[in-house]
């Protein structure tokens, strides 16, 4: 469905939703203000995770995340998981079990904020069981920067050994097209969000080489201005099938694909 002014419905994979040590002019603290600012953006949709889950206690947070949405239909949970090895969290198959159970169709692994070791022995139970049921998985490493290093030999290792996993990669720029391209050719379960995507025609490089499926709306709001997102998709020359599938089908369609 299109909005108004003809650019089709904007289902936003990034959003947080919560208290911040340093809260940005109007970020949000609760259902009803989130709301209001992505009407303000004419974003309709958003997948949202809680503050605190990402940065306190992800058991304590995914809770006050479905309280903080329950009733908002325009607002669907990603829960923060980790590795259960230390015991904050319940065993990765029951984690993801309870994501399920609870409503959610997404999860947010959060590396550098709860300063993970990504060797697979230490990840492996957690991808595995989130691979088991399809439930799609955002990489989240806190990248503000495109200077910023990735770890490309844990996210190459994560798409190869399960390759029913869907990876979402959160703020990934023009600056890793050399090692992103070859990852999209040998990855076909890797999935990038756009919100920084802003380099000359970007967007419109990586469609033409790899659909528009493999391409996911996201803004960062509210940490993140959604101007550079929200313009690159809308006038970035692309074709109004194409904006459709990025702007919310590719997204919806990895949702469904969850085994509940």
């Amino acid at each position: 469905m299109a909005a108004g002014n003809g650019r089709p419905e904007l289902f936003d994979v990034n959003v947080s939703l919560g208290p911040l040590p340093q809260r940005p002019p109007g970020a949000p603290v609760d259902a009803a203000r989130l709301l209001a600012l992505l009407d303000a953006y004419d974003i309709t949709r958003a997948l949202v995770t809680h503050t605190v889950a990402k940065w306190h206690d992800p058991t304590d947070g995914n809770e006050r995340l479905l309280q903080a949405i329950a009733g908002e239909p325009r607002l669907s949970p990603c829960w923060v998981v980790m590795p259960a090895d230390t015991g904050e969290v319940p065993p990765e198959t029951e984690q993801v079990d309870q994501l399920l159970a609870a409503g959610a169709r997404a999860a947010r692994l959060c590396p550098k904020t709860h300063l993970l070791v990504l060797e697979p022995w230490i990840i492996e139970p957690l991808a595995q069981a989130l691979a088991d049921k399809r439930v799609p998985v955002l990489l989240d490493f806190d990248n503000a920067h495109y200077s910023e290093p990735r770890h490309w030999d844990f996210i190459a290792w994560l798409l190869e050994a399960f390759p029913e996993l869907p990876v979402i990669l959160l703020r990934q720029s023009h600056a890793d097209f050399r090692v992103l391209f070859p990852l999209l050719d040998r990855a076909p379960n890797l999935y990038v969000e756009t919100s920084y995507l802003g380099g000359h025609s970007a967007l419109i490089e990586l469609v033409g080489r790899w659909g528009a499926e493999r391409f996911i709306f996201g803004t960062g709001l509210p940490l993140f201005e959604p101007a550079l997102p929200i313009t690159t998709l809308s006038y970035g020359g692309l074709r109004p099938t194409e904006r459709a599938e990025i702007a919310g089908a590719s997204l919806q369609r990895l949702l469904d694909g969850c085994l509940v």
